[in-house]
């Protein structure tokens, strides 16, 4: 045969045993690999004695044809070797061949190929913390948004578990994270900002179930097979206070998938409902107090609801206990609370407790009170006016009515140094509370938007 026919072979279509892979025209025997091994099969193609294995093989120059301009670049390949392509995640499942040098995103090594799975999506979402002992109640189970999910402010917040940390019912601080991927069998891994966040795959750290870091990066997350979702709990496991990030990534490279911030916690917000008044899921709306506190909880605090029974008429009991714990144990630096009828009361006893024990809680300040319609609480059948200032409050709203025989004269009044004004708004002074009485006044989305509104001005999360 001529060396004028030879020119004129064509390159015949890819073989099945090749398919899936990356063409490489100087791999003339498609090992997926550029060698001297390759120069029989291309001196055999030259030749016409055998057929290209793979649709560009030995096609250097990609002329359609192979011929001696082919063998010149196959010698300098062998001399001058490219760099290896292989996949290349450049966000999501995109994935491209290219060089390691070329890829923006996550390599996934020397001739790898771009198959279903070997880039994977993903998501993380976060929950609003859980309270007393596991559990969410007395909130429902509330993410985080997407869109505030890695901002300092009002993405997830977490308690900084200290070793001293009180738990009587069961550890409670961990926040949940769900994970989800596109490919169950994709490998995909954690990757931290700070060695304060701890990973475990059960709320209560069971023996066991940790996930190791290999300094700030875990090895591939443990999914169930065919499952793409893997719920794990996050901890803040010392101090200081601190941001710290939580990123999902493919195992290999540091492409971000998504990502988590965490802030630790630096106020602790306490509700107290009006008497008989208790917490429920969902909220009952005829319990403004309440409605508040979800709506804070909502909005990335620490909030804690309660009947106002649980601060006794010294301030002692399982509030003041979780603002002591919160301060000593969790370096907790503010703390507000609020309550309606004898919750008013209870919050001036609480804060009376606070100020008296302060040198031996450790230090903190009250950042917000507020009563609506406060009623002292020294008995459950206390029927005064609360009208002291809570003392040490840093912001003081007072909201209140004049009470009448329909609502057996209950009622709160002007307190000194108080907001809106200078002693509080009695709310039958204006045209939204006109007719109020001690039932009504708390549940007036005026009331509560102003105890919101000032909260957030005042206390930071």
């Amino acid at each position: 045969m001529s060396f004028a026919l030879v020119s004129t072979i064509m390159v015949v279509a890819m073989s099945e045993a090749h398919a899936g892979n990356p063409c490489i025209p100087a791999d003339a025997n498609c090992d997926a690999a550029v060698n001297v091994d390759d120069t029989a099969a291309l001196t055999n193609l030259l030749l016409g004695s055998t057929v290209a294995c793979d649709s560009c093989t030995g096609d250097l120059d990609e002329s359609g044809t192979i011929d001696g301009i082919d063998l010149v670049l196959f010698v300098d390949s062998l001399l001058n070797p490219p760099a290896p392509t292989g996949a290349c995640c450049t966000g999501g499942t995109v994935c491209i061949i290219t060089t390691q040098a070329a890829c923006v995103g996550a390599w996934q090594g020397a001739n790898t190929p771009c198959d279903s799975g070997t880039c994977v999506a993903g998501n993380l979402t976060a929950f609003r913390p859980q309270h007393r002992g596991g559990g969410y109640f007395p909130f429902e189970q509330t993410t985080v948004s997407n869109a505030d999910e890695d901002d300092a402010d009002f993405g997830p917040g977490i308690r900084i578990n200290g070793p001293n940390d009180l738990d009587p019912l069961g550890e409670d601080d961990l926040i949940q994270v769900s994970i989800q991927v596109s490919d169950a069998g994709g490998l995909v891994a954690l990757r931290r900002s700070t060695g304060a966040l701890r990973v475990w795959l059960t709320a209560q750290k069971m023996p066991g179930t940790e996930i190791a870091f290999d300094g700030d990066k875990t090895g591939a997350l443990p999914f169930m097979p065919g499952v793409p979702q893997l719920t794990v709990w996050v901890e803040w496991a010392n101090g200081p206070h601190g941001v710290g990030d939580l990123i999902l990534e493919p195992l290999t490279g540091s492409l971000e998938i998504d990502r988590l911030r965490f802030h630790t916690f630096r106020s602790i917000v306490f509700a107290l409902g009006g008497e008989d008044q208790v917490p429920s899921v969902p909220v009952n709306f005829n319990q403004g107090t309440f409605v508040v506190g979800v709506a804070l909880y909502q909005l990335g605090y620490d909030v804690y609801q309660y009947d106002e029974d649980n601060v006794s008429a010294n301030g002692t009991g399982a509030v003041y206990n979780e603002a002591v714990n919160a301060v000593a144990n969790r370096f907790v630096e503010e703390v507000a609370f609020f309550g309606y009828s004898h919750g008013g009361g209870s919050t001036f006893d609480l804060a009376e407790r606070l100020d008296i024990d302060r040198a031996g809680i450790g230090n903190f300040e009250i950042t917000f009170t507020s009563y609506v319609d406060g009623v002292g609480n020294n008995s459950d059948f206390d029927i005064s006016r609360e009208t002291r200032r809570p003392p040490s409050t840093g912001y003081h709203a007072n909201h209140y009515q004049v009470g009448s025989f329909a609502d057996f004269f209950l009622d709160g009044g002007p307190v000194s140094n108080s907001r809106p004004g200078t002693t509080g708004l009695n709310v039958e002074t204006v045209p939204f509370g006109a007719g109020a009485d001690h039932f009504l006044v708390d549940d007036y989305i005026e009331v509560r938007t102003f105890i919101e509104d000032n909260l957030l001005l005042n206390t930071q999360r």
